[in-house]
């Protein structure tokens, strides 16, 4: 969308606020209800049902583009224990799960500093020193499809990567030695534009729309977070990602906004205990945000997908303690040194878990994985794959 058209005055706040105040009021006490239950409970049933939250947040984000992410694979994928070749969904959502995994680890202020989301999305100013020792930005740093004059590859030559020219006289015709010097020097400047070790050398072989104006975009969908500061927390974290979605300051980042919504939700003290999972409450509602529709009518339905994101959490963190419990009966009586506790463990941490996994995880072998689920009898978790071979098991 135009960077231009998202129109966010004095007037359509105070709008948004008399249409929206029901939505926001009903998803700010869902959000601050699923915040302090993650609080009060045992730390192993919080830290649990937030790294599932995460793992079902990549999943959603998925299926909102489009895509399909099964479960099984993506969690195979971030245990580096992959079946079969992960597709594209799959890595993206694996990166997803570990942006959600960093950004729950920092402050949201650091997270929503200005300077710190230029440098994510990769059009902050990179100073890159030239061959005479001066700085050079980013916007004069070349780009791979600039022309590549002579004058420059004969400043950048070598000996050694040259042709010894009075060899060529003695054993064949010179016009070969000038054309082998230039297939030197082309590869000496693949080579250094082809830098995969710096983020620099990346962000060169990255294609980008000369024309897209990211720079623009992140500075007006800052003036709305910052418009917003006056509002109440979930309205301000809705219209945060309404406008990143109008926006789209990231070329290739969009699943990004949810993330910082959330984090706008955890600033203003509606996530202080976990980083909601804002796509995943909307991929379960009905409502599907479309820039053609009202400012207030997509605002209320994201509105509506974090109240349907908290009860999910809520119940989410219900199917876990119920199910820790019976297996934990199942750990009464053990040896000392029974990793079967282990596993009721992995079970909560994890919404799905194979024998392979649980091996890897408690270092044991897949016998004795395999001894310890026949030992949970009734309270082992749900099979999910309904085959005899490749089974996995999860608390859904």
């Amino acid at each position: 969308m135009s960077s231009t058209g998202y129109d966010i005055s004095r007037a359509v706040r105070q709008e948004l606020v008399s249409d929206c105040a029901a939505a926001a009021e009903t998803a700010a006490i869902a959000l601050a209800r699923c915040d302090e239950r993650l609080a009060r409970v045992e730390p192993v049933l919080a830290e649990g049902a937030c790294q599932r939250g995460h793992a079902f947040e990549a999943q959603a984000l998925i299926g909102l583009s489009g895509g399909l992410c099964p479960l099984e694979d993506l969690c195979l994928h971030d245990a580096r224990m992959d079946v079969r070749s992960p597709t594209r969904e799959i890595t993206r959502a694996a990166a997803m799960l570990d942006e959600r995994r960093r950004l729950a680890r920092r402050e949201p202020a650091e997270i929503l500093n200005p300077a710190a989301l230029r440098q994510r999305l990769g059009i902050a100013e990179v100073p890159e020193p030239d061959r005479t020792g001066r700085v050079r930005t980013a916007d004069q740093i070349a780009t791979p499809w600039d022309r590549i004059d002579l004058e420059d590859d004969d400043d950048g030559q070598v000996d050694e990567d040259g042709l010894d020219r009075e060899e060529e006289d003695d054993h064949g015709d010179p016009a070969f030695a000038d054309i082998d010097a230039l297939l030197a020097r082309t590869r000496k400047r693949l080579d250094a534009w082809n830098d995969l070790s710096s983020d620099a050398g990346r962000m060169n072989l990255t294609l980008r729309d000369p024309a897209y104006d990211a720079a623009g975009r992140l500075a007006r969908w800052l003036t709305v977070l910052e418009e917003g500061r006056g509002l109440p927390a979930a309205l301000a974290a809705a219209l945060a990602l309404d406008a990143w979605l109008w926006l789209e300051p990231a070329e290739r980042a969009g699943e990004l906004g949810f993330a910082l919504a959330a984090t706008v939700l955890r600033q203003r003290g509606l996530g202080s205990a976990h980083l909601p999972v804002v796509g995943l409450g909307l991929r379960r509602g009905k409502f599907r945000w479309s820039p053609h529709q009202a400012l207030s009518a997509r605002v209320a339905g994201l509105l509506d997908a974090l109240t349907e994101a908290s009860a999910f959490g809520q119940a989410d963190l219900d199917r876990l303690s119920l199910a820790r419990t019976a297996m934990l009966r199942k750990c009464e009586n053990r040896r000392g040194n029974s990793k079967l506790t282990e596993l009721v463990g992995l079970f909560v941490a994890s919404p799905l878990v194979t024998v392979q996994l649980a091996a890897a995880r408690l270092q044991v072998s897949p016998q004795a994985v395999e001894a310890m689920l026949k030992q949970l009898g009734g309270s082992l978790p749900r099979e999910l794959t309904g085959r005899r071979r490749y089974r996995a098991w999860g608390i859904l």
